[in-house]
């Protein structure tokens, strides 16, 4: 079954790939004739909205290890919480925790309390992304319209049960098991991570809104389509992050953006857009992310 899984995580990325590149060939004339723009204004609020999501998120884990007694410095988060990242991309869901818990090793962080604070951040995270993504389900789905109003509410008091300390115990348990490593009840108030909760949902408003505005820099799009876009990008990552195939829901957040995008544009134009926004996004991270290691570093330097 393990063997299963590991063919399926190189098989399916490149499944869906071929299927973007046959959807985007088969509509190439649709391609060429959309109204593509440069538009430098938005593509660098674009780039500098990113910035809040790769800067700052360092910060959010920092805050929750030092509920667990052990502190480090932004720098020191950073080099943890970003090189570990970078791993994400290397097929199999566990490398970037494996990653962050060697890097964390180095500045003093046992095992066991990297895994219960990251298990802690992934789980606010996805579930912040919960609210933008499911804001316009009802046009996605319409048959959910009556129910729409009713999950919109539903979602942050769930979301505030499945964060409760107990909820997140069980899995942090389960998930020192799989890794082979001690487990240690989480130290974190409730009221904490409700605070974190709110902090990320509004990373999530802000870095949808950096799609959104990539998209309006190149492709010519009303600026009543941009909450759309956003959430249309937070669906397609929870998707990709329920899949848990692909590395860093490669391909299959690309194509059901491309998907979801294309019930307002045209498919190929979707597809091309979904491309160019995880080209774009990639290029953010490794900018933010190489340029805040090399200031560090020259900051040492200097010190």
């Amino acid at each position: 079954m393990k063997r299963v899984v590991q063919i399926l995580k190189y098989l399916v990325p490149l499944v869906i790939a071929f299927f973007i590149g046959r959807v985007i060939y088969q509509n190439w004339q649709e391609v060429r004739n959309a109204a593509w723009s440069f538009r430098p204004l938005e593509l660098s609020a674009s780039f500098l909205l990113t910035g809040w999501w790769f800067i700052l998120r360092p910060r959010v884990w920092a805050y929750v290890l030092d509920h667990f007694g052990y502190k480090l410095t932004f720098n020191q988060a950073f080099q943890v919480v970003r090189k570990g990242e970078l791993s994400r991309y290397v097929p199999g869901t566990i490398w970037q925790y494996l990653s962050r818990i060697y890097l964390a090793s180095l500045y003093g962080v046992p095992a066991h309390a990297t895994i219960a604070t990251t298990l802690v951040e992934t789980v606010i995270l996805f579930l912040a992304a919960l609210v933008p993504a499911l804001w316009f389900l009802s046009e996605t789905l319409p048959f959910l319209n009556r129910y729409h109003q009713v999950m919109l509410w539903i979602i942050p008091v769930g979301a505030c049960v499945a964060i409760h300390p107990r909820a997140l115990n069980f899995w942090a348990k389960r998930l020192s098991a799989r890794l082979n490593q001690e487990y240690e009840p989480l130290k974190i108030h409730w009221q904490a991570i409700v605070g974190i909760w709110v902090f990320l949902l509004l990373s999530w408003v802000l870095f949808g809104a950096s799609v959104a505005l990539f998209v309006r820099g190149v492709l010519d799009t009303p600026w009543g389509m941009v909450p759309r876009l956003a959430s249309d990008y937070a669906l397609a990552w929870v998707v990709g992050m329920v899949s848990m195939i692909a590395p860093a829901g490669m391909g299959i957040r690309d194509g059901m953006l491309g998907l979801l995008v294309g019930q307002r544009i045209g498919i190929g134009t979707a597809m091309t857009v979904a491309i160019g926004v995880r080209l774009w996004l990639t290029l953010a991270e490794l900018i933010w992310t190489f340029g805040g290691l090399w200031l560090m570093g020259r900051r040492e330097a200097d010190g």
